[in-house]
């Protein structure tokens, strides 16, 4: 599959994990590993937000890739095919998943 990458702005949706990367790792299931660039063989660093191509959905999403491929704003590029993308859309349980572990975690300090 091919994708677009995008360039988050303040616009971008934002999430309450430490990072895009870990977002992806959270709410795949998985580890990173391998950048998901088709012809690429780096360790993945980061998540980065990308646009499926050739396709009807314009959502964004988040896959794991190096800070090389992260880097080509805006070019077009292979995926491997077992990619898994993981919609940006779904940062509000993020967020809401961060607020429970802190409640949590004041409740056992006896806050």
């Amino acid at each position: 599959m091919k994708v677009r990458n995008l360039q988050e702005n303040p616009h971008s949706p934002t999430c309450a994990c430490d990072s895009w990367l870990e977002h992806w790792e959270k709410n795949s299931g998985k580890n990173a590993g391998i950048c998901s660039a088709l012809n690429c063989s780096k360790n993945a660093e980061v998540g980065g937000h990308v646009q499926k191509r050739n396709v009807s959905d314009d959502s964004w999403y988040i896959i794991p890739i190096c800070k090389s491929c992260n880097g080509k704003l805006g070019q077009e590029y292979e995926v491997k095919t077992d990619t898994t993308f993981i919609s940006v859309n779904g940062t509000n349980q993020c967020r809401q998943q961060s607020l429970i572990n802190t409640i949590v975690e004041a409740t056992r300090m006896g806050q």
